[in-house]
């Protein structure tokens, strides 16, 4: 992915095998646009597992003198963060062209190529040939898909870390034991306080997370989890 990404892959990605950069998905149909002409569509999208960019969240005090959110995305801040997407544009690209299903693109759901461009979208009679070479993208071109993707790129609902277990010096919020610094009486046990993403279906992460979060709180509280013998052998091989 060039020069751009090889700090961060050699920060982060090199010598961990099981951290994949990016994954592409494939849905059959397409429900964001009601003006679309009644066809069948397939839908291409490449999602990060492991950005670098943070957003925050915080409660300030308003010009009204009263609470209010103060809510900051931070999509696409670290600049290597843009480098997958724009690889995995190009990469999805190329193998639809390549589908049997193949009949084109929709213009309207990519990047606005200059006029003329090689990289153009439109309708097609079927795919090119498996060894048909990849479509060649200009400076321009390129700078319409960065284009695309900032203004195009969103969560996939998986959103976390707002409450992060880190120590507090790192702006974490909940300590080992889910207790929030600065405060007393009070736990968080659900995935905000995953300290960065788990690359994965968040659901059984935020079991995990119930599972370990019922644990302390019934040590906490005198309560003898080995009481109940097969649920606690269950738990402790989960964990």
């Amino acid at each position: 992915m060039g020069s751009a990404f090889e700090a961060r892959w050699k920060e982060f990605f090199e010598h961990r095998p099981d951290k994949a950069v990016a994954i592409f998905a494939m849905f059959a149909g397409y429900s964001m646009r009601r003006d679309l002409p009644l066809r069948n569509y397939l839908v291409a999208s490449c999602y990060t597992l492991y950005p670098t960019s943070l957003g925050s969240v915080h409660i300030k005090l308003g010009e009204n003198g009263k609470e209010e959110l103060d809510f900051t995305a931070g999509y696409l801040d670290d600049p290597s963060d843009i480098v997958p997407l724009h690889f995995g544009y190009k990469k999805t690209r190329e193998i639809c062209r390549r589908m049997p299903s193949y009949r084109g693109e929709v213009p309207a759901r990519h990047p606005r190529f200059p006029e003329g461009s090689a990289a153009a979208c439109g309708e097609a009679c079927g795919p090119v040939d498996l060894n048909a070479p990849d479509i060649v993208y200009t400076a321009e071109d390129d700078a319409a898909i960065e284009q695309y993707c900032r203004r195009n790129t969103h969560t996939t609902w998986h959103s976390l870390g707002t409450c992060a277990m880190k120590p507090e010096a790192d702006q974490g919020v909940v300590d080992a034991r889910l207790n929030v610094y600065g405060v007393t009486n009070l736990k968080v046990a659900d995935m905000s306080i995953v300290p960065k993403n788990v690359g994965t279906n968040t659901y059984s992460t935020a079991l995990l997370i119930g599972e370990k979060a019922a644990m302390i709180i019934a040590e906490e509280l005198g309560i003898d989890c080995t009481a109940c013998p097969s649920w606690w052998k269950d738990v402790r091989a989960r964990l």
